[in-house]
């Protein structure tokens, strides 16, 4: 079975919205501190988090398996969760900084701070383990799965190029512009949960 251009863009957006690569840039200035090698911690942060995510999407289905859980049931409930990692960011606070980590810290230098918490929770927090979960779910197939973490990948690679541009980036829109990108990824990821919400009440009763 394959996936639809318009699906894919779905995908994208919805895997977009629930990382948050621009409301991660001040946490990410934040943990990072005064260390001069953005590029390679950007790259290692966004790496650890592709192979979080990755092993998430390929192994859902033994996941819900192993916990009996059903494709609609998963939905429903992955919608509620997806649905509540969007609402705080609708209020612009970011999800991973707010609920995670508190107050961050400053690297010490020579600290890697690339795997805990940029990686984990940061980027491949509980929404977006969900959400991969879900769409793995949605699109069982082999095929199914690349394409979704071909979507995965794109947006890492993109929340990488901002992270090592992160301190540039935030000169130039400042925290109001990180907030009001936060909030409209915050009303798409809400919108895109109650349609998962939806499809899997549709898919439990057989509508």
């Amino acid at each position: 079975m394959t996936i639809s251009p318009a699906q894919l863009v779905t995908i994208f957006i919805m895997l977009f919205a629930v990382i948050d690569p621009f409301g991660g840039v001040p946490v990410f200035l934040a943990v990072t501190g005064n260390q001069k090698a953005y590029g390679r911690t950007a790259l290692k942060s966004c790496g650890f988090a592709l192979i979080v995510l990755a092993a998430f999407l390929f192994a859902g289905k033994w996941i819900l398996e192993f916990f009996g859980v059903s494709i609609p049931a998963f939905q429903v409930g992955g919608g509620i969760v997806i649905f509540l990692t969007g609402l705080p960011m609708l209020f612009a606070y970011s999800v991973s900084m707010k609920a995670f980590m508190g107050a961050p810290e400053k690297a010490e230098p020579g600290e890697d701070v690339s795997l805990v918490p940029l990686a984990v929770p940061m980027l491949a927090g509980p929404g977006a383990i969900t959400t991969v979960l879900v769409l793995g779910a949605r699109h069982p197939f082999f095929a199914g799965k690349i394409a979704v973490l071909a979507c995965v990948f794109m947006v890492l690679a993109f929340t990488a190029l901002l992270f090592w541009q992160a301190q540039k980036i935030f000169r130039l829109i400042g925290q109001t512009g990180l907030n009001f990108v936060t909030r409209i990824m915050g009303l798409v990821l809400i919108v895109l949960a109650v349609q998962y919400i939806l499809s899997g009440i549709k898919d439990f009763f057989h509508f």
